[in-house]
């Protein structure tokens, strides 16, 4: 705590500082000053907490710095020293917030009890406003899950429009009376394109982020918002309540955004206009079926509109007859790799050759094939992704080095010995709960071992010490929030798994030789 003493004589200010006990409220900062004018230019430069001042001085009197303090540090607490009783000088302590009155010559015990009260109010005052700022904070973090819970369940329909329509207008800029609306659904399951790639493999980041740059293109014109989806077929929601019509310019506008800040574009599924609110639950379906009738093949356009009926044709479906699955279950039961990857050739070549690859086709497809691999191998963990190429665009001949991978590694059988599995989960397990409070003995409770063996195990099977592997897992998380957000640094402290700023950023440049900050300005200047 600072303070200010005001007065254009001497020993008044030398007397003010001899009776006061500084010492036991803590105060080092004592400035003085022998007029207002003098007092504003230190106020301005330090801020003091309280002022003590006369009212009768030179060039600026008591009254008008009151007012001054009053108009721009409205918490400074004002402790009114004066010779005189007249109400002219009362009055402006009275009007402009002073503590207390005192008459010169000062007494003592009077000014030490006024100075206690000042000390006082302002310290009880300032926790409060402390108080205020920290649950601001919190609201801040959390407005924006609200509204992902919130927007969810409407589109949903688990939530009332009419309860939330206020809100709505007046945080989001929905007009009261929209009367329709579109949505757009971008999933990033599966996807192993570049911007899932940066954010290390991070679906709720990706999703954070792309969220971000879809409003920052909306918020201007008012005509919509996105938001992260807690409704599963979807990562990202964007809903439209106005320039319907627009809706697909405003989605290629979004796309080039994001192809501009990442290089790459992303796939949307859109639904057709619907009635507002009361169609909201079709578009979101329409939406989803949008995404998962698009066509994989299709190396242009990447806005997929819901079609009411399909498209796909009689050949189209014919890459997953069942003949074609009886060459896999042959060709597996030989045991024969060259027959196994012959078949593979010749399904890719079969689906390259296609007019039209749906998505929802296709993953059904992949679940035919793992059944008949898993007849081969029970016991084996057995998954084909849709495999994608370095532009987001679905890729056969990466589908088919995925294929033939799996084929390779299940006609060697199991090689994995039992700790690299283990030590595989916790690897995995890390990953997904990095942000938590991770301690040793916890991972060792999970996973039903001795906090030594957990150690011991992962030591030998890495090369690298458990803790000092979390310690780099969180710090890359970090890297990647620095770099492509604006989030304050207690936020990315808290979301990587450090509840304390100070030792996160201790433990930051121990890792990178440099602070948070230093890191993101670097990372802006390049």
């Amino acid at each position: 705590m600072k303070v200010l003493i005001v007065d254009d004589e001497k020993h008044v200010r030398e007397a003010i500082r001899y009776f006061v006990p500084w010492e036991k409220h803590h105060i080092t900062d004592i400035y003085e000053a022998t007029n207002g004018q003098e007092a504003m230019q230190i106020m301005q430069e330090h801020q003091p907490a309280i002022v003590f001042t006369d009212m009768r001085m030179p060039l600026m009197d008591g009254a008008e710095l009151l007012e001054w303090l009053h108009t721009h540090y409205p918490n400074t607490k004002t402790i009114v020293i004066s010779g005189y009783q007249d109400f002219n000088y009362v009055k402006p302590a009275i009007v402009f917030g002073g503590t207390d009155y005192l008459l010169k010559p000062l007494n003592s015990k009077q000014l030490i009890a006024a100075a206690e009260h000042a000390f006082k109010l302002w310290l009880d005052e300032e926790e409060g406003r402390q108080q205020a700022q920290r649950k601001n904070m919190q609201l801040n973090v959390l407005r924006p899950l609200y509204w992902d819970k919130v927007l969810s369940d409407l589109v949903a329909g688990q939530a009332s429009f009419q309860e939330l329509k206020h809100s709505l207008s007046e945080e989001l800029g929905m007009p009261l009376f929209a009367a329709e609306c579109r949505i757009a659904v971008i999933s990033l399951q599966g996807a192993d394109c570049r911007l899932l790639q940066r954010f290390h493999g991070d679906v709720g980041l990706t999703s954070f982020v792309l969220a971000n740059v879809c409003n920052e293109v909306l918020a201007p014109k008012q005509i919509g918002f996105a938001f992260r989806s807690w409704q599963r077929g979807a990562n990202l929601v964007l809903l439209f309540w106005a320039a319907v019509r627009e809706t697909e310019v405003e989605l290629g506008r979004i796309n080039e955004s994001i192809r501009q800040t990442y290089g790459v574009q992303m796939d949307m599924g859109l639904s057709l206009p619907a009635a507002f609110p009361e169609g909201l639950q079709t578009a979101f379906y329409q939406a989803g079926q949008g995404l998962n009738e698009r066509n994989l093949l299709q190396r242009e356009g990447r806005i997929h509109l819901y079609r009411e009926h399909s498209e796909e044709s009689g050949p189209a479906r014919d890459y997953a007859s069942e003949a074609q699955l009886d060459k896999l279950r042959v060709a597996v039961l030989s045991g024969d790799l060259d027959k196994m990857e012959r078949v593979v050739d010749e399904w890719s070549d079969l689906l390259s050759g296609l007019p039209l690859l749906t998505e929802s086709r296709f993953l059904q497809l992949q679940q035919e094939i793992v059944e008949v691999l898993k007849r081969w191998r029970p016991d084996e963990e057995i998954s084909l992704d849709i495999c994608y190429d370095s532009e987001g665009l679905f890729s056969v001949e990466n589908w088919q080095d995925q294929f033939k991978a799996v084929i390779q590694r299940l006609s060697k059988g199991n090689t994995q010995a039992p700790d690299s599995q283990l030590v595989e989960e916790i690897r995995q397990y890390l990953h997904q709960n990095y942000a938590r409070d991770m301690t040793l003995q916890h991972i060792a409770e999970r996973f039903f071992i001795s906090r030594e063996n957990v150690s011991r195990k992962f030591k030998q099977i890495t090369g690298e010490n458990l803790s000092d592997y979390l310690t780099g897992l969180r710090v890359d998380k970090a890297k990647t929030l620095l770099q492509n957000t604006n989030l304050r640094l207690s936020q990315i402290s808290e979301l990587v798994g450090y509840e304390d700023e100070k030792y996160f950023s201790r433990v930051f440049k121990k890792s990178t030789g440099q602070t948070p900050r230093e890191y993101r300005k670097q990372g802006e200047s390049l």
